[in-house]
């Protein structure tokens, strides 16, 4: 790849036009391949179920198939995409399944696992139509995840997650699938938590072991443990407190090779990573506008927006870099603000930077999680993604147009 300057970039912007994404997908093929080889130090049977919805970019996931990832989905709008990159090997995951996806599911053979009570009506439903089919169905389980102190760790601090079945629906659902002759093939115990400890690992293994025991459930071929890893990371965020890969597969395989049940049944491990593996493939560049100083404060404008940056809105900077046509030794304190019309649109917070000028380029990295999937056609176009992996640039994503837009609508 050739190195990042400001004539590569105006270059780029020549022919594309700004803002846009880059895409470096040498560093997702090296962040997967890490992650499985700290895993397969100690267990062969290991699966990467990619996350779609963290980022589902047809170039980034035709890598991922390439790689011999299965395709983790939770919507039919994912598994339609799956399907159409080519992925024969599905993980259908996620809280609404229905009936006709469900059914497609089936008639392909992709892993399922199991959400909430009303998919095993239509599990019943499929078996009447198809008495003689060999049916199999994986389950999700709800797990608590609380801190040493005992307090709940599940995302967004809530106290309970809302996903799977519990511990007092499990007998029920269990006995219901069994007297219909129902295979349960994979248990899944993917829970998101706020701080991606690896000790949080400990617990969700431990918790899936327990039911595996207690159910007997001794046809288990998927022991999916989801993802919610810490990883891979854009230079300039501090990781020094942060898990690694090997940290997360010493923890799980510290549990599970003490397990009698896990080395007799010797299921695939299964993880569904996203963020841990995507965060730092995608840089986003804008153009330098304007600056303006109101009351004290210094706005430098851009042509980007901080929905295609982090359209969670959380608080943090990202890692960034100027790039100037000219050198200034001035420097200076400023927000880099976007294209919107919305005060809120602020890119970067209270930064020091050299005095930018009209004509200069910001690089945000760290943009591969969830960004793309969530950038919304909001005042602007959606921004075109080059992969600059090779020498030569490749544009995987065009600058989104008018008629995009309007081929929804019924005029």
């Amino acid at each position: 790849m050739e190195q990042i300057n400001y004539t590569w970039l105006e270059n780029l912007a020549n022919k594309y036009g700004t803002p846009f994404y880059l895409m470096n997908s040498c560093v997702y093929e090296n962040n997967v391949t890490q992650f499985v080889t700290s895993l397969k130090k100690y267990y062969e049977k290991i699966i990467v179920g990619y996350s779609f919805k963290t980022n589902y970019v047809p170039a980034l996931c035709q890598k991922a198939l390439a790689l011999g990832c299965y395709a983790e989905v939770v919507s039919a709008m994912e598994f339609d995409l799956a399907l159409k990159i080519g992925f024969s090997n599905i993980i259908f995951n996620g809280p609404i399944k229905k009936y006709d996806y469900l059914t497609k599911a089936f008639d392909l053979g992709v892993i399922i696992n199991l959400d909430s009570e009303y998919e095993i009506d239509y599990v019943l439903e499929y078996r009447k139509r198809n008495p003689k089919k060999l049916m199999k169905v994986g389950l999700r389980v709800n797990i608590e995840l609380k801190d040493s102190e005992g307090n709940s760790v599940i995302q967004n601090g809530l106290r309970s997650g809302r996903f799977g079945f519990s511990k007092q629906l499990l007998p029920n659902v269990i006995d219901v699938l069994r007297t219909n002759g129902i295979v349960i093939n994979s248990i899944h115990g993917h829970t998101s938590s706020s701080d991606r400890a690896a000790i949080n690992y400990e617990t969700i293994v431990n918790y899936m072991l327990m039911i595996c025991n207690e159910f007997k459930l001794d046809n288990i071929e998927y022991f999916d443990i989801g993802g919610g890893f810490f990883g891979a990371a854009a230079n300039g965020i501090d990781v020094s407190n942060k898990p690694t890969y090997c940290d997360y597969s010493d923890i799980i395989f510290k549990n599970l090779l003490k397990s009698n049940w896990f080395n007799k049944t010797k299921p695939f491990l299964i993880i569904e990573p996203g963020a841990s593996v995507v965060s730092n493939v995608f840089s986003y560049v804008s153009k330098v506008y304007q600056l303006k100083e109101m009351n004290g404060k210094v706005f430098v404008t851009t042509d980007g927006t901080v929905f295609d940056v982090k359209p969670t809105m959380h608080k943090n900077n990202l890692p960034f870099k100027l790039y100037s046509k000219n050198n200034n030794t001035n420097s200076i304190l400023c927000d880099f603000v976007g294209s919107t019309c919305m005060e809120k649109d602020v890119i970067l917070s209270d930064v020091s930077m050299q005095k930018p000028n009209f004509g200069d380029f910001v690089k945000i990295d760290g943009v591969g999680a969830y960004t793309m999937a969530l950038t919304p056609s909001f005042i602007n176009y959606v921004s075109p993604i080059i992969d600059i992996s090779n020498d030569n640039s490749k544009l995987v994503r065009r600058r989104q147009v008018l008629k995009d837009i309007t081929d929804l609508y019924v005029f």
